[in-house]
């Protein structure tokens, strides 16, 4: 179908931890613009290391025709994988397991600071693995029916340590961390150290 496409919810995660983040795009027609495609399924679009990006949906099996409305990717079961959830008109929710073979290595981060704004909404992180630089900012929200959800998941690719900083709302700089690839850790505002965390 070559008509125009709608688009719900759009999240940037980097779903194969190559370091180059990949875009999701929940999709889903209406029924009272009929101009509009009518069986549109949902998009992934994986970045390559020349910026380009390359549609996946189909081949990964989450290029899903249903009526979607929203979508969370997060490492639901904590293997290191971002996983994906949609949520669609007149079905059930729908999740995949991301099983990717031959993946990189990988960080997971969550912030804290005292008193109000507890996870730090509004803090930027940045992550040095090699000679790349990524950076992003704590949010709450997203597209429709849609939102942030648990660790903030940062691929790395062959890199084995990553070098982290924050920038605390109100503008304060962090000391860097050093982390070791393929873990959680808490950064915690005020502590030099992080905590590290895993699953039980």
């Amino acid at each position: 179908d070559l008509r125009p496409s709608t688009g719900w919810h759009t999240q940037f995660e980097d779903v194969n931890n190559d370091g180059f983040v990949d875009l999701f795009i929940a999709k889903g027609n209406v029924a009272k613009m009929p101009d509009f495609a009518a069986k549109d399924p949902n998009n992934l679009l994986v970045q390559g290391a020349d910026g380009k990006f390359i549609e996946a949906g189909g081949s990964s099996g989450v290029g899903d025709s249903g009526v979607s409305r929203g979508a969370a990717l997060a490492d639901f079961n904590l293997d290191g994988l971002v996983d994906l959830v949609v949520v669609n008109r007149w079905e059930t929710a729908k999740i995949w397991r991301n099983t990717t073979e031959g993946a990189g290595n990988w960080v997971q981060l969550k912030l804290q600071q005292p008193d109000a704004n507890r996870n730090a909404v509004g803090a930027w992180i940045e992550v040095k693995s090699g000679d790349r630089l990524q950076r992003r900012e704590i949010t709450v929200g997203g597209g429709h029916v849609s939102g942030q959800a648990g660790w903030i998941h940062f691929g790395i690719g062959a890199a084995e340590t990553a070098e982290v900083r924050v920038q605390w709302p109100g503008g304060e700089w962090s000391a860097p961390y050093t982390l070791a690839a393929n873990g959680f850790a808490v950064l915690e505002r005020g502590k030099a150290e992080a905590t590290p965390w895993q699953p039980k």
